[in-house]
């Protein structure tokens, strides 16, 4: 069957522009996207740039988006992307700094982000346990997020990247609760730390498009509000996330609902001079439209006296 693929191109030694080439080739029934790509390459244009390796759909080098749909390109069979005609367009993935045509820069989108999560296990003296081994009910859940084959799908899928490429992503969070999580890990509240830095769990907006995107079934989104709960649970680190949080719950508390400018005020730190500061284009926009809120002018709202008792209730639980 004839096949006509239409490929994205950018060559950073030439102009550096993206565009697009089209090669039709014949291909097999049941050939997969690589097979096309590879016979594109030996036959019709030798300078096609892309990626490959295991070609069995476990490495996840080859990842790309072919129609739309984000897939291995070793396992992703023709015949399903041409149903509605014998045509497959091939781009790399988002937010992928691209190096040449569909090749883009896996250091930084992915390796480097794992790096700085300290991907290592600190492991204590056996007499830290007991010298008791680890069981395997211990380990059943670290082993479904170890099967992780970084392919990228989840921070190909993230709605923060697109925004702020330095967010650490899902992939690289994950791969910290891996050893958050380990029982025979000693780095504790270390590790906590370094996850709650800028651009880590805090910087999550937990739409759960990375749990979507997943083809392991490994929950990226939910592994990253799990370290969260144990970041709580041991203490916020992180100053500006904890005084967030801790308006937030007393703004609540007080009125029933949350004061925006309080909130807003307290988070930056009231003697945070230069942060303050930095808020306040913002403010005077928002003034001008009518859409200011008046920190510590909050009205409560009915049923507030409830509200406050559930908090108090919750307090007395947790001490």
């Amino acid at each position: 069957m004839d096949v006509t693929f239409k490929v994205y191109r950018k060559d950073p030694e030439k102009d550096n522009k993206p565009g697009r080439s089209n090669y039709t080739v014949d291909v097999a029934e049941d050939s997969t996207i690589m097979d096309g790509l590879l016979k594109i390459r030996d036959e019709q244009d030798g300078t096609l740039a892309f990626r490959a390796s295991c070609l069995r759909g476990y490495c996840g080098e080859c990842t790309v988006k072919a129609n739309g749909r984000s897939c291995f390109t070793c396992t992703a069979k023709v015949k399903a992307f041409t149903q509605k005609g014998p045509e497959i367009q091939l781009d790399p993935l988002r937010n992928m700094p691209i190096i040449k045509d569909l090749v883009y820069d896996w250091d930084a989108f992915l390796w480097n982000k794992i790096k700085a999560v300290q991907p290592w296990l600190e492991p204590g003296e056996p007499a830290s346990n007991g010298g008791k081994p680890v069981t395997e009910s211990e380990m059943q859940d670290l082993r479904k997020v170890m099967s992780c084959y970084y392919c990228g799908l989840c921070d190909e899928g993230c709605t923060v990247l697109p925004v702020d490429f330095d967010f650490l992503g899902p992939a690289a969070l994950t791969k910290g609760y891996r050893f958050v999580f380990d029982p025979r890990d000693t780095a504790g509240k270390d590790r906590l730390k370094l996850l709650e830095q800028s651009k880590g769990i805090w910087d999550c907006v937990h739409c759960f498009e990375a749990t979507e995107h997943c083809p392991r079934g490994i929950d990226p989104t939910k592994r990253i509000m799990d370290i969260r709960d144990k970041a709580f649970k041991v203490g916020i680190s992180n100053e500006r996330v904890a005084r967030h949080h801790k308006s937030f719950a007393a703004s609540v508390k007080e009125s029933g609902w949350l004061d925006e400018g309080r909130l807003a005020v307290e988070s930056e730190g009231l003697t945070n001079i230069k942060g303050l500061a930095a808020l306040l284009p913002t403010a005077i926009k928002a003034l001008i439209r009518g859409k200011a809120p008046i920190p510590y002018l909050h009205s409560k709202r009915p049923g507030a006296d409830r509200i406050k008792r559930i908090f108090e209730k919750g307090e007395k639980d947790n001490k």
